[in-house]
């Protein structure tokens, strides 16, 4: 069990050195994050496990496994970090060019695909000093916010946790998206056509049914699922080589629908556009240097909404089932 330890007995860049070990769970990792040789980080764990009297990490093959303590020192610690960087941000300004900093973000992999290139364009150009960390995007993605375990994450539903913040940026159309050479899919589809169907449902959340099935069962349909997946990706490669269509957020069809040869299909009905937010933790909203990175993302989504082909007129899209 660790013992009280003061303050200013202890170098605060061990604590840095901890916060990324508990992070990679790797010297080599942690080292190459820090800029720093690997033998200078192994002296800090030494040095580290003198001052908490535990061993923290115990090495299970390549990684180091954090023991029950340096678990529960994880959460704290990176929040006191965060606070600091902040803390010093605020007293210096923010300048982009001078940032020394890593972000992690969380997104699911459309977003991915349309956010992070223009993101990382942007911080090579004005901020080369920042880092980005993306994680897998999951269903607890708003409690991984919460514990400062991820910076910003960009999604469509979110917990109402305590202490968190959700900022719009976008709203996302959607289209229908089918292979080329589909028998029974053209240029438009009837809403039957559409029914009768074979789907694949993306659904990083992994959660049943979706608004797009409960508009269609008040227009008395029902569609037929064949596959459910969390990836929009690897979705669009499904379609792609079977008879299997989908519907998916129109800016990321597209931008990838050229590339596997796909065909474009406005939906036979109309369907609401999702909201697409940016989750983060309350304690950041006014860190200076995390406030720019929502900004650069906000940016980012506005251009995207602006070249987003806008759907078909409700009547249009009505006059396809008639």
């Amino acid at each position: 069990m660790g013992r009280r330890v003061r303050l200013a007995s202890v170098d605060l860049n061990l604590l840095v050195v901890l916060d990324e070990l508990l992070r990679s769970q790797s010297t080599v990792v942690a080292a190459k994050r820090l800029g720093r040789a690997q033998s200078s980080v192994s002296h800090a764990l030494g040095r580290l496990r003198e001052v908490f009297g535990d061993p923290l990490f115990v090495r299970t093959g390549a990684a180091l496994r954090p023991t029950s303590f340096a678990e529960e020192l994880a959460a704290p610690l990176r929040t006191q970090l965060d606070s600091l960087e902040q803390l010093l941000d605020q007293a210096a300004g923010v300048e982009p060019s001078r940032l020394e900093r890593t972000f992690t973000i969380s997104a699911p992999d459309w977003a991915v695909i349309m956010v992070v290139p223009p993101l990382v364009a942007r911080l090579r150009r004005e901020a080369p000093g920042v880092d980005v960390v993306l994680r897998s995007f999951r269903m607890d993605v708003d409690r991984a916010v919460q514990s400062g375990e991820i910076d910003v994450a960009l999604a469509v539903r979110f917990q109402p946790l305590a202490g968190l913040v959700a900022q719009r940026l976008m709203e996302q159309p959607f289209v229908c998206v089918a292979r080329r050479d589909h028998p029974r899919v053209g240029e438009r589809i009837t809403l039957d056509a559409y029914a009768a169907a074979g789907h694949v449902l993306v659904t990083p959340y992994e959660l049943p049914g979706s608004p797009l099935d409960d508009e269609l069962a008040r227009r008395g349909h029902r569609r037929r699922v064949v596959l459910r997946m969390p990836h929009f990706t690897a979705a669009l490669f499904v379609v792609a080589q079977t008879d299997l269509i989908a519907t998916l957020p129109s800016s990321f069809v597209h931008a990838t629908a050229p590339l596997l040869d796909l065909r474009v299909i406005e939906p036979p009905l109309a369907i609401p556009p999702f909201p697409f937010s940016c989750l983060f933790s309350a304690t950041r909203q006014k860190d200076p240097a995390h406030a720019w990175l929502r900004r650069c993302i906000s940016e980012i989504c506005r251009e995207i909404q602006a070249a987003t082909p806008r759907p078909l007129l409700d009547q249009r899209i009505d006059s396809i089932d008639r």
